[in-house]
């Protein structure tokens, strides 16, 4: 199990995942990555949000919790002109197979009283691969953090976990959004000086 703020995966190639030390520890502490608020350090929600931010220049509103962005989020904005990015959102059985870049959201139970995202970094033929933070504190083997099995039946595709999976959220459009860059930044820091 990594120590708090012990970095235990990168994913992406530049979005490392923190330890929060174990389950029920809270820091109450916000984080800000580059001057932009990613969430409470170091949950899940936290990591879906920097990760969204340096992968595709952009944010999502705040949310109670992880399971409440299966009802509550409907876009991305992205953070340089405010255009939004509808996210479609597909239950686990969906006829549409999980894309990579795509939001995974669980639901809340006993041992996950918030839910839980994680983002979908790799989609094979069965099974995908997901990054995320504030789940199992164990070192990342790869660039991801786990795999979970993927079958076809029926004519939908399901993700099977330990724990019930809501679905996946899709980022419309997602090949017009691009890495956080320098430009990008400057005018990010531009709108936070007004």
């Amino acid at each position: 199990m990594g120590r708090y703020n012990e970095i235990l995966g990168t994913a992406s190639s530049n979005v490392p995942a923190y330890s929060n030390g174990h389950d029920e520890y809270f820091s109450g502490e916000h984080h800000y990555f580059h001057g932009v608020l990613t969430g409470f350090k170091w949950q899940c929600v936290e990591y879906a949000r920097r990760w969204l931010l340096i992968r595709k220049t952009c944010t999502f509103k705040s949310v109670p919790s992880a399971a409440d962005a299966w009802h509550d989020l409907s876009h991305v904005e992205r953070l340089t002109d405010g255009k939004r990015f509808p996210l479609i959102a597909h239950s686990n059985g969906s006829p549409s197979a999980p894309k990579k870049d795509s939001f995974l959201i669980y639901s809340r139970c006993r041992d996950l009283p918030f839910g839980h995202i994680a983002v979908i970094t790799d989609v094979g033929s069965d099974s995908i691969r997901i990054a995320e933070q504030n789940y199992r504190f164990h070192r990342w083997s790869g660039n991801y953090a786990r795999q979970i099995p993927m079958v076809f039946r029926d004519g939908g595709y399901y993700l099977h976990d330990r724990y019930r999976i809501d679905g996946w959220m899709e980022i419309a459009d997602n090949g017009q959004l691009q890495p956080l860059d320098e430009p990008s930044l400057e005018i990010i820091r531009a709108k936070q000086r007004l």
